[in-house]
């Protein structure tokens, strides 16, 4: 999940050389032909659709015939907020002044206190790779190419988006479904998960294909998933390429 160039070069290629297999009747931009065609006027939530929250389904019902149901905050909650804060705060700091690695590290260890989660030392640990991970990739890049606008560095440095929004409506999810990473050169969705891989993490990226298809008009045969998880203080991640089928 936290993406540099090289990644999404080897992503690219990777995806390139490897056969798709989704029929074309199954294409996001068929949406209004069954069996793409949604049964029902009312839209839901890609986590609504894969028990995201409750393995029976029952929260998706309460939560549709306006019962309201209290949920703690998951654990996933504060890695999610960082990452994205974190991704997000990078692209500022270039934008607002020319940066080295070091200040760039420096100015990152100021704004992490400004995050507001529920457990800071799960965010500390995204924050800090975040920061070792995009400030050695920033002087990587002004050593390729000293004269690079800001724009174009910011680019180079953080090649992906956080927090990408998606209009579902199309195939009968929310017209605002936001996936944690979305890397345009491929392109691909990516997710962030804790705790055990499931089978309903592959079939919510199957969710956000199907948006990005019915948008764009473009094929998405793939999509990331990254299992994060601290042990020990330590922050460690095991990431996969997900082929998405019929």
């Amino acid at each position: 999940m936290f993406f540099t160039l090289s990644d999404v070069m080897l992503l690219s290629r990777r995806t390139r050389n490897t056969p798709r297999s989704v029929s074309e009747e199954l294409r996001g931009w068929n949406w209004n032909e069954p069996p793409v065609y949604p049964p029902s006027t009312m839209t839901l939530g890609v986590s609504d659709l894969t028990n995201g929250l409750c393995s029976t389904g029952r929260f998706t019902f309460l939560k549709y015939t306006g019962k309201k149901v209290e949920i703690k905050p998951l654990p996933g909650t504060s890695i999610h907020e960082a990452y994205a804060k974190g991704i997000e705060t990078v692209k500022r700091l270039i934008y607002e002044e020319d940066l080295n690695g070091a200040r760039l590290r420096t100015l990152m260890e100021d704004e992490f206190y400004s995050l507001k989660v529920d457990d800071l030392n799960l965010a500390k640990a995204v924050w800090d790779r975040i920061v070792n991970t995009y400030s050695a990739e920033l002087d990587k890049a002004k050593g390729r190419s000293p004269y690079l606008s800001r724009d174009s560095l910011a680019s180079m440095v953080v090649p992906f988006s956080v927090e990408f929004p998606l209009d579902g409506t199309l195939v009968g999810l929310h017209e605002a479904v936001r996936a944690d990473a979305f890397i345009p050169h491929v392109p691909i969705i990516a997710e962030m998960k804790t705790g055990k891989p499931r089978r309903q993490h592959e079939l919510a990226l199957a969710a956000y294909a199907l948006a990005y298809e019915s948008m764009f008009e473009y094929p998405m045969d793939f999509g990331y998933l990254c299992y994060v998880q601290m042990r020990d203080g330590k922050l460690f991640d095991s990431c996969r390429l997900v082929q998405v089928g019929d």
